[in-house]
């Protein structure tokens, strides 16, 4: 065998299938906090896009709502990065402010006004995505949604393990053949390295699985 072409293999297959084992531990993110509902007006209400999207094969999601729910995640990601960040700028001037010997009042209470309509404005963003995930769902995917959630969601975790998986190795076969083919896989690598990795380490199972699709939709392409 050509000693780069193992090199992929033993490699960047095992480091790539390695990345995905995190899904295992998604379980618990879905499992009900009944300790909660009493304070949260929301519990019970609303499904996280994650959920929706990997219990898409047991709600019978179609293709129009797969795209619709990754567009509307998609547009509202780059927001909602920029805030959490603007969030953490305001909270540590808050601090140091709050911090100092003598409190200049005003300036705490600016710098207040400052974080909380950063965190107002990030909390309307994700109602807004919630919502529209809930409205993009037919009565009958409500009912099987929260069937799921109450048992914790474990056997989605699963399903989501092997489903990512699957894409994983289908696209480490695609980037074998551009190799045997004399052609250079590292654009493919690079997008897995910088892309699908760092939002599998976040958690972000739909950004990260639509970089999958997006990669073996290109491969598809270069077959042809």
């Amino acid at each position: 065998m050509n000693p780069l072409l193992f090199n992929f293999t033993s490699t960047h297959t095992m480091k790539l299938i390695a990345l995905i084992a995190f899904l295992t531990s998604l379980c618990p993110l879905f499992a009900a906090d009944d300790s909660k509902k009493g304070a949260d007006p929301f519990a019970g209400a609303f499904f996280p896009p994650e959920l929706v999207f990997m219990a898409r094969d047991r709600i019978a999601l179609t293709q129009e709502q797969q795209e619709a729910l990754r567009a509307r995640v998609e547009k509202t990601q780059p927001r909602s990065d920029e805030l959490r960040k603007k969030l953490e700028r305001e909270t540590a001037a808050l601090a140091a402010l709050a911090k100092q010997n003598r409190v200049d009042e005003a300036a705490l209470v600016a710098q207040l006004d400052k974080l909380l309509d950063a965190e107002r404005e990030l909390k309307h963003l994700h109602v807004g995505l919630l919502v529209a995930m809930k409205n993009l769902l037919t009565q009958e995917q409500r009912a099987k949604l929260r069937e799921i959630a109450r048992d914790g969601g474990a056997q989605l975790g699963e399903d989501a393990r092997k489903r990512l998986t699957e894409k994983v190795e289908r696209v480490t076969q695609g980037a074998q053949k551009w190799m045997e083919n004399g052609r250079d896989p590292s654009t493919i690598l690079k997008t897995m390295e910088e892309k699908f990795k760092p939002l599998t380490e976040a958690g972000k199972v739909v950004e990260a699985e639509a970089e999958l699709d997006r990669v073996l939709q290109q491969l598809k392409q270069d077959a042809k």
